[in-house]
Parts: structure tokens; C-alpha cells; sequence
């Protein structure tokens, strides 16, 4: 079976901050309680397109292969490859995971790269487990906001309560300064004498 996939990225915030706003966390708690993907929303359906699918009924596991795809509402997963552990026969299992309740297990290789409004995180291998309701990215992780870079070995993001924590033997992380001093400088500077040395070329 061939299907398209869809790739998903993660957004949260930098070094064990919420994911979400202020406003949006009570809002969201609930909805993302559940959710498969770091931002995600559990009442809305999983969306994934690949090259191709391999089904094993047995094992109850789907493997999604070649520019891999997962959707969850604003919260996307692009990676190499997906597999996909659904619960045993008799649990709920079907052989499309419509929604998180059908998924148990992912693991995704890649590189993979996930994306969250401005937030992104990228690792050599990602994990979501339902059991400890947590996604982990392992290797060369990369946890970026905007200009805002944090890395490190691994990123884990607990889906219940929207924190992102970066580990590693040397974690290293890099903050653009804000560009409303560098403004009000320009606007206050005289207009005569030397000029600053920034301004020169």
C-alpha cells in the first residue's frame, strides 16, 4: 500500500519553558492531553503521507517510508522513516491511526525535524510514547525560536504539561539581544560628532 505523507514540526519553548503562552495553556491543557505531537491538539485527527506504507496486521504496526509527513493540527513530523504501533487486536486497533487513542508507539529516523508555530526542533531520531505521554529527541538535537538556538543530545517534551527540557555533556545555547535598544540609540543619537563605530564602514 503507497500512501503520501505529510512532515511535522514541533514548536515549544527553549530549555524547559511552557510550550504554550500564558493564554493559550489553560486554554489548551486539555485538548493536548492526549495529543501525539508537542502542540498538538488530541481532538483532531493524525494526517500522514508518505511514499510508501507497509502494514503488518499481526504486529499491529504500520511503517511509513520516504518523505515522511505527520499532521496534527498546527504540529507537524517530517522525517525518513515512521513506524507506528497501534494497540493489540480487540483494543481499539484499526489499520489507519485516526486519532492518538490508536497510537501507542512512534518512532521516527530521519534526520527529523519538528515544527510548532515559530518553534523547531531537529534530531537524529525522535520517540513518542503514550505510556509516559512524552516525545524525545535524540542526537545533534536542535531546539530553535526564531533567532534563539539551544543544543544539545536530547530534547524530551511531556505532552501533559507543554515543558521542553535540552540535556547533554555540553549544552550550549544562543540568544539574539532585542532590537528596540539598537532603535532607540539610532533615535537619540546626535546628529553631529564622530559617529558610532556600528555605523561605520
Amino acid at each position: 500500500m503507497t500512501l503520501l505523507a505529510r512532515r511535522s514540526l514541533l514548536v515549544f519553548g527553549l530549555i524547559a519553558i511552557p510550550f504554550s503562552t500564558p493564554c493559550e495553556a489553560v486554554e489548551s491543557q486539555t485538548s493536548r492531553a492526549g495529543a501525539v505531537l508537542p502542540g498538538g491538539n488530541s481532538k483532531q485527527p493524525i494526517n500522514i503521507q508518505a511514499t510508501k506504507l507497509d502494514y503488518f496486521d499481526k504486529e499491529q504496526k504500520l511503517i511509513y517510508t520516504g518523505n515522511v509527513l505527520a499532521v496534527q493540527g498546527d504540529s507537524k513530523l517530517k522525517c525518513g522513516v515512521l513506524v507506528i504501533y497501534l494497540p493489540p487486536k480487540g483494543e481499539g486497533a484499526s489499520s489507519t491511526p485516526s486519532s492518538s487513542s490508536q497510537v501507542r508507539r512512534m518512532e521516527a529516523t530521519g534526520p527529523v525535524t519538528m515544527v510548532s508555530k515559530d518553534q523547531v526542533g531537529t534530531g537524529n531520531s525522535g520517540v513518542y510514547d503514550k505510556a509516559s505521554d512524552t516525545v524525545v529527541l535524540t542526537g545533534n538535537v536542535t531546539l530553535s525560536q526564531g533567532p534563539n538556538v539551544t543544543l544539545g543530545d536530547k530534547l524530551e517534551y511531556d505532552l501533559k504539561t507543554g515543558q521542553a527540557k535540552v540535556t547533554g555533556s555540553h549544552v550550549r545555547s544562543m540568544f539574539q539581544p532585542s532590537n528596540s535598544d539598537d532603535t532607540t540609540a539610532k533615535k537619540t543619537a546626535p546628529s553631529h560628532g564622530p559617529r558610532p563605530e556600528t555605523a561605520t564602514q
